[in-house]
């Protein structure tokens, strides 16, 4: 007589051969879950949650958060998260710790946001994680991040070893920082004379154990006298951003738009020295990279890989003062022209002109 198997070893045999999928078949399946799924896959077994991850890191797509509005106290506690490859779905995070609502994201980097609550409180949040790392206060002088308020700007200084020893970016008086992109432990920023006439762009390398300045570029495009006729009105230059391409190429990137309208425009020059001479050269081209116009970088953008976020774009918001809206918008290099990103369902544009873009990752730090 056949002796019958125990129902808790079909369940222990069952469970073994669900977690020793091949790799292949299994990269397969995940590789079409959307985040809430895959998410669920990697509580499965630990084989699962490798080949998850590894999924995930392929689709490096850049989310939006939107924050609430600052009078509601309904939703306090959560943000929104949009994938532009996932244009039907709204994730929705609660944090009980942090008041979204009395909350701004100042900055984000990776999935790591730089965020300021209303009484001026410096802290950094990992969204999927809710890790919070609360900084020092705006006049600590202790730590390894020194912040002095004054009242147009908020001036850091960086200590890359110890607590007394500081090393403060030295600006011109004459001058303004406009602009500033961190990225691969060198920072990029933009000065500008107090009536936006002229401007250097300068590199700071934080590798070692002092920051080293190592490029400088004087002279920036200034073509404010310029006007593009289009539709009955001129686009005029409103300002101008640096961007660090993802092969690290420096790019100033010029906004311009109609006065009365959120009509918008760019144009995009390479910095590069050539020699004893720093050059500019107008580019009409992204390739295979998105810009994201808010963060100041670009990402590899291959329509064939990444479904819902094109190549050859600049992703940015735009906001109509006349008619009290903001728009998250994408500028198509090629054709020159502007489309809205997505029609988001929001109690008010305080929501669309508090957005950010970030990178989610999804690795364990």
């Amino acid at each position: 007589m056949m002796k019958q198997q125990k129902p808790n070893s079909q369940r222990r045999d069952k469970s073994k051969s669900w977690s020793e999928l091949p790799q292949d078949l299994l990269s397969s399946v995940l590789e079409r879950l959307d985040f809430a799924d895959s998410r669920r896959a990697e509580s499965v077994c630990s084989s699962w949650y490798s080949a998850a991850k590894r999924c995930v890191a392929k689709k490096h797509i850049p989310w939006l958060i939107l924050l609430p509005d600052e009078d509601d106290k309904i939703n306090n506690h959560w943000c929104k998260l949009f994938n532009p490859g996932e244009k039907d779905k709204l994730y929705k995070i609660r944090y009980e710790h942090v008041e979204f609502a009395n909350s701004y994201c100042l900055a984000t980097y990776g999935h790591w946001l730089f965020m300021v609550d209303f009484w001026y409180n410096l802290y950094l949040l990992n969204i999927f994680t809710h890790e919070r790392i609360d900084l020092p206060p705006v006049e600590s002088q202790l730590g390894t991040i020194k912040l002095e308020r004054t009242r147009k700007v908020v001036c850091v200084a960086y200590s890359k070893k110890g607590d007394e020893f500081w090393n403060q970016i030295q600006i011109p008086v004459v001058y303004g920082c406009s602009h500033m992109v961190y990225k691969d432990e060198k920072l990029y920023y933009l000065l500008n004379d107090y009536i936006g006439s002229n401007g250097f762009i300068k590199i700071l390398d934080f590798s070692g154990e002092i920051p080293q300045e190592t490029f400088t570029c004087g002279g920036v495009p200034s073509n404010s006298s310029s006007l593009h006729p289009t539709a009955g009105d001129s686009l005029r230059i409103n300002g101008a951003k640096l961007v660090v391409t993802a092969t690290g190429d420096v790019l100033y990137v010029e906004i311009w738009a109609t006065p009365f309208t959120s009509l918008w425009s760019f144009r995009v020059y390479k910095v590069y020295s050539s020699g004893l001479f720093n050059k500019y050269e107008q580019v009409d081209s992204l390739g295979n990279e998105a810009m994201l116009f808010d963060l100041g970088i670009t990402v590899l953008a291959n329509d064939d890989d990444i479904v819902g976020f094109k190549r050859n774009s600049i992703y940015f918001k735009t906001t109509c003062h006349e008619n009290n809206t903001t728009q998250i918008c994408l500028f198509n290099f090629e054709t020159k022209e502007m489309e809205p990103l997505h029609t988001f369902d929001c109690s008010s544009q305080q929501q669309l002109a508090r957005a950010l873009w970030f990178l989610p990752s999804f690795k364990q730090t």
